[in-house]
């Protein structure tokens, strides 16, 4: 399955409620376009996703918490993993869809394949955790168990390499921060 097919299954997942933090890119643009509005789409802010889900999640004890990232994006970040592990906010959730690119700008490789979450994670004491190719076989019941775990869950779905062609968001990053404030704040 492509990143696009994931986050359009998600649409039966996430509800008006619940607070997503996309990573900047062709992530956004599809969260923008396929789930509830608004949201936080980060634009320009490579590796930030994580660690702004960690702090919503923080601030918003009461609220469920989506992060959803791409490879290039947590790998720009990887430390924030390792605060959330520390922390552990029960109401946070980190999808990655890892197609093993910096799909949105040219596809350059990324060294995601070398490595080894399941280890990473573990030595993280992070419990609530899969790996696996997403695909229309495996999604449904791997979304279930992701979204009705109690406590921090991390899903990592090796992908496709594919898009939609989307608009970019229309709005620019003050403007997204007001309606996702005005909203939920």
């Amino acid at each position: 399955m492509k990143g696009y097919e994931v986050i359009l299954k998600l649409q039966e997942y996430l509800g008006e409620n619940d607070l997503i933090v996309s990573s900047n890119g062709n992530i956004s643009r599809e969260v923008y376009h396929y789930l509830p509005k608004p949201q936080v789409y980060l634009r320009g802010s490579m590796g930030l996703p994580v660690g702004v889900g960690l702090g919503l999640a923080v601030m918003n004890p009461e609220k469920r918490i989506t992060v959803i990232t791409g490879d290039g994006n947590l790998l720009m970040g990887f430390g924030s993993v390792v605060t959330v592990a520390y922390y552990k906010p029960n109401n946070l959730k980190i999808l990655i869809l890892d197609n093993s690119q910096y799909f949105t700008t040219g596809g350059q490789q990324t060294v995601s394949s070398a490595i080894n979450y399941s280890k990473f994670l573990d030595s993280l004491n992070i419990m609530n955790f899969q790996s696996l190719e997403a695909s229309p076989s495996t999604v449904n019941d791997s979304l279930d168990n992701f979204f009705n775990t109690k406590g921090l869950a991390i899903l990592h779905y090796t992908i496709e390499e594919g898009k939609k062609e989307l608009s970019n968001i229309p709005w620019h990053p003050t403007k997204i921060a007001d309606k996702f404030l005005h909203r939920f704040g």
